[in-house]
């Protein structure tokens, strides 16, 4: 269990523990433990990511995004890396700091009958013990880690946020050129997709039962295909029901066994088995 310094307040559950702006101004001649921290983190910041440059953004699509989340992701992972590397030499070099700096000839010649002497002897020790422990450094170490990984949070789900707006954005514009349905041959011709001209010449093509489930399926409604049903079974527009015609008779694919079954029979046909 982590120690009670540690544990968030009940008061701010479900809030956003960081600060974006509007912190008060810090006093540079006298900076805190905090500012102190935060100073030394921004250092390592720039010196292993470098300043952000502006530059050119292609068009946001559904597929950029998520390769742009997929990179995000991956460099948080090398971010991670190099602070662990970073926090162990800040953690080293505090070890050794302590070791150079402890004094231990405050522990010789205590008389043990002078009270004063005995407690600047038992405050040393303690001072000893909570630096080897380390616990402000350790929870620098937590915060740092806090701070990276929520700012790393934030641009993943704007990202994704964005994405999710995108991927809603295509499926409308998918279901609206979907319902549509030509009214007229020329209309179809002008087409741009094939697998909607496709779609309509199958339905042109189908029986009455498979054509109702279609207009359900793709939410066209009754009058909407009537001109153009009309048009492919009327006399008049022959040219127009052949092409149809030949579109779907042109996504017929044959057995390729059955061509190697007619090429074998050939084959026999012109060289009889010897009996």
């Amino acid at each position: 269990m982590p120690p009670a310094r540690r544990r968030p307040d009940p008061a701010y559950n479900e809030k956003n523990g960081f600060r974006e702006s509007g912190a008060a101004p810090v006093d540079k001649n006298s900076p805190d433990d905090i500012t102190i921290r935060n100073v030394r983190l921004a250092q390592y910041i720039l010196a292993t990511k470098g300043s952000f440059v502006p530059s050119t953004q292609p068009a946001e699509t559904v597929d950029t995004l998520t390769e742009k989340i997929k990179e995000l992701r991956k460099q948080h992972a090398r971010d991670l890396e190099k602070l662990f590397e970073f926090q162990l030499s800040e953690y080293h070099q505090e070890l050794n700091d302590h070791r150079v700096c402890h004094d231990d000839s405050a522990y010789m010649d205590i008389d043990e009958g002078y009270s004063q002497q005995v407690e600047f002897r038992n405050q040393l020790q303690d001072l000893d013990s909570r630096v080897l422990k380390m616990d402000r450094f350790k929870g620098d170490m937590d915060d740092a880690l806090s701070t990276l990984r929520y700012t790393h949070l934030m641009r993943v789900t704007r990202l994704i946020k964005r994405r999710n707006e995108l991927k809603s954005q295509d499926v409308a514009a998918r279901q609206k050129r979907d319902a549509w349905f030509p009214q007229t041959p020329q209309q179809y011709h002008h087409i741009m997709e094939r697998d909607h001209q496709l779609r309509v010449a199958r339905f042109l093509t189908s029986s009455t039962t498979e054509q109702e489930k279609m207009k359900d399926e793709f939410n066209w409604a009754s009058r909407a295909v009537q001109p153009l049903l009309s048009a492919y079974k009327t006399n008049l527009q022959y040219a127009f029901k052949d092409e149809v015609n030949s579109a779907i008779n042109g996504l017929v694919v044959s057995d390729p066994r059955r061509r190697l079954s007619r090429q074998t029979d050939d084959v026999f046909t012109r060289f009889s088995p010897v009996s």
